[in-house]
């Protein structure tokens, strides 16, 4: 009977460390994701400031090459940098959207196809935001009726996927249904070919639009 107990007591003490164990274990884990999370919060705010840095020191010596060069290829950096976010309030170049993008686009040293290179770098995975994103709309909007070839090629580069998210992204706004915004539509289709392929994800993105737009009413 006293040897049961003693085996009793060595089996609770036991399950006592081995739980003891497992919570310090989870603890510790836990610790190492968060620290890990906060390691890359603050490496990616540095890389931002050092490319706002970059940027803001480009534009003023007006190299645009490289100032384009320098420009983010993503559409969550370009927001990080030049929109607006409703809780925190302007980012880093907010106020420099305007002049920055201008100074972009009327860039003497860098083709047309050059420039939508990027706009459709960005604009992958992009979403509508007023302000910065309404200018860089603009811009892809007028370069692809500049260059609706090279428009095709590029996107045709590029995963269906990624090509339908960037046309998305072009009529993405508070007001798709809009008559101008089928006037775009409609244009756009032309110049591009009713039967290419990118007028094809052109239009079922559009009508992915409409359909948004209907059940957020």
């Amino acid at each position: 009977m006293k040897y049961r107990n003693i085996l009793g007591h060595f089996g609770l003490c036991l399950g006592f460390l081995l739980t003891s164990s497992c919570a310090n274990t989870d603890l510790e884990n836990e610790n190492r994701v968060q620290e890990t999370n906060t390691s890359d919060t603050f490496a990616n705010a540095k890389s931002l400031e050092r490319t706002a840095i970059k940027l803001e020191m480009l534009y003023n010596q007006k190299n645009c090459k490289q100032f384009t060069d320098a420009l983010p290829n993503n559409f969550h950096e370009f927001d990080e940098l030049y929109g607006y976010d409703d809780e925190k309030g302007e980012r880093r170049l907010y106020s420099k959207y305007q002049e920055h993008l201008s100074f972009f686009s009327e860039c003497p040293q860098l083709s047309d196809r050059e420039k939508l290179n990027k706009v459709v770098n960005i604009g992958i995975n992009g979403k509508w935001e007023a302000d910065a994103t309404s200018v860089l709309q603009d811009l892809a909007l007028n370069l692809i009726k500049r260059d609706p070839n090279s428009t095709k090629e590029i996107l045709d580069n590029l995963s269906d996927a990624e090509a339908s998210s960037f046309w998305f992204f072009l009529f993405d706004g508070p007001h798709p249904t809009d008559k101008q915004n089928l006037e775009k539509f409609q244009l756009l289709r032309k110049l591009l070919g009713e039967k290419s392929q990118q007028s094809k994800l052109l239009s079922e993105q559009f009508e992915r639009l409409l359909v948004v737009s209907q059940n957020d009413k």
